[in-house]
């Protein structure tokens, strides 16, 4: 599909970026207060790029073009000009607050080193690389009878537009049909070899499932769709031309031709659907079934545009 040739049927979404750094100092075996700073980010546009570059890398088999670092974590940079790389301790947590999805990564120095951080740099994971995509210049001092903790939340507010619900999900949900046979060639989505990427289809009925069945008839986006952006460990996927990213700007999209659109991933791998509530499906390469980490849904009984799909605007 060319990207010139899309229609205007889009879903529109606003993501506002921002985040800050918590730096706590405390002594090593005493129960002496803890000193704690907090400094505000600048998040990176190249930042918010290459996580949209990858995100293509890991559902549509794009080639990453952006940075990729030697490792993650948080990089600081000391007062003698030396780069030290913390480890994530874990992968981020995640919790959510009205619209927004809120990824926290928490990294520690527990060695006997002295130093006093002058800024900092966050670098997470997407598609197998390794993308920074935020800076700081918090200043603190470390002494070698002490244990400097790093915790750095990116909050990714989120501001629909139009007949499209967010959806909270802190661990994965499940979405789409399931049908009761599927077998290879799709004779539903036809119109144009565009579509000839849907390999598998489904005669028979199919029966909605998950949030699909819980919000049937209504369009969606999910939290996941978020945090699975600004981190993951997912390696590159099936070739398709189902996503565009453009600056900061997402478009997921599919060449019209049954009522429900979803996306999501089926055990880690990239899937992208389309199906009618009385049966009828298609779907990419995989095993043709349902979503089970669900990012979107659109639903568009009856369309006149070539193209329908969702449309996310990211901003700092």
């Amino acid at each position: 599909m060319e990207c010139n040739k899309l229609g205007k049927r889009f879903l529109k979404i606003k993501v506002k970026v921002t985040g800050f750094l918590i730096a706590k100092i405390e002594k090593r075996n005493t129960s002496e207060q803890v000193i704690i700073a907090k400094k505000r980010n600048t998040i990176l546009t190249t930042g918010l790029q290459n996580l949209l570059n990858a995100f293509q890398t890991y559902m549509s088999g794009v080639n990453y073009l952006g940075v990729n670092a030697p490792s993650i974590g948080i990089v600081i940079t000391t007062s003698s000009g030396t780069k030290v790389t913390l480890s994530f301790l874990n992968p981020p947590a995640i919790s959510t607050e009205n619209n927004s999805v809120i990824l926290s990564f928490t990294v520690r120095d527990t060695t006997a080193s002295s130093y006093t951080a002058t800024s900092e740099e966050l670098i997470t994971a997407s598609a197998g690389y390794n993308i920074p995509i935020a800076t700081a210049n918090l200043s603190i001092t470390k002494n070698s009878d002490e244990i400097l903790t790093m915790t750095w939340i990116i909050t990714i507010s989120v501001s629909p537009s139009g007949n499209i619900t967010y959806i909270p999900t802190l661990t994965p949900q499940e979405a789409g049909a399931n049908c009761s046979y599927c077998g290879g060639g799709c004779s539903f989505c036809n119109q144009t070899s565009a579509n000839s990427e849907y390999a598998y289809g489904c005669s028979s009925s199919c029966q909605l499932y998950g949030l699909t069945s819980q919000y049937p008839q209504s369009n969606f986006v999910t939290s996941t769709l978020f945090s699975d952006i600004f981190y993951n460990t997912y390696s590159k996927g099936s070739s398709t031309s189902l996503t565009y990213a453009s600056g900061t700007t997402l478009i997921i999209y599919t060449l019209y031709c049954l009522e429900y659109f979803v996306v999501g991933l089926w055990s880690n791998n990239p899937m992208f659907s389309n199906f009618n509530s009385g049966g009828g499906g298609c779907f990419t390469p995989g095993t043709p079934d349902i979503v089970t980490t669900a990012y979107l849904q659109v639903y568009s009984p009856s369309q006149t545009a070539s193209y329908i799909g969702v449309q996310i605007e990211f901003t700092t």
